[in-house]
């Protein structure tokens, strides 16, 4: 297979990506990058979306997203509304971001198992962290 060589795409040949008025609107608009010149096959393409870009840096910023947009069109929740999510992932520092966004007050309860920098993250978007000390049955989730 001919080697060829990196470069990076010049200002003017925009690789497609859109700049986004605000971290909501930047969710979901996540490259798709081809790799068929990895693959021996010309049968086969592979093409993959990479989730990773988004703002939270996972595919849990969509469904948080879709969880706090949907509720407040519905009016199942308002600006004087507080979140209440057990989480110390992905699914917790989507929320996070949509809740800063949106002025609403998120606490997030964790466990001692919790990826710290996750933690981190969550509390430097605003959240209230609630560490639960004691399980309540059986073990805390491994980390």
């Amino acid at each position: 297979m001919e080697e060829k060589k990196f470069r990076f795409a010049t200002p003017t040949e925009n690789s497609g990506h859109k700049i986004s008025n605000g971290i909501l609107e930047a969710i979901g608009q996540t490259p798709i990058v081809k790799f068929n010149r990895y693959l021996d096959s010309k049968q086969v393409q592979l093409s993959v979306k990479l989730e990773s870009a988004n703002p939270g840096g996972s595919a849990k910023d969509r469904p948080a997203f879709q969880m706090i947009q949907q509720a407040l069109a519905q009016g199942e929740i308002t600006k004087d509304s507080t979140i209440v999510e057990s989480s110390s992932g992905n699914m917790g520092i989507g929320l996070a971001q949509v809740c800063r966004y949106h002025g609403l007050k998120l606490i997030c309860v964790v466990d001692p198992n919790a990826q710290k920098q996750n933690v981190k993250i969550i509390k430097a978007l605003g959240a209230r962290i609630e560490m639960v000390t004691e399980p309540l049955e059986g073990d805390f989730l491994a980390a």
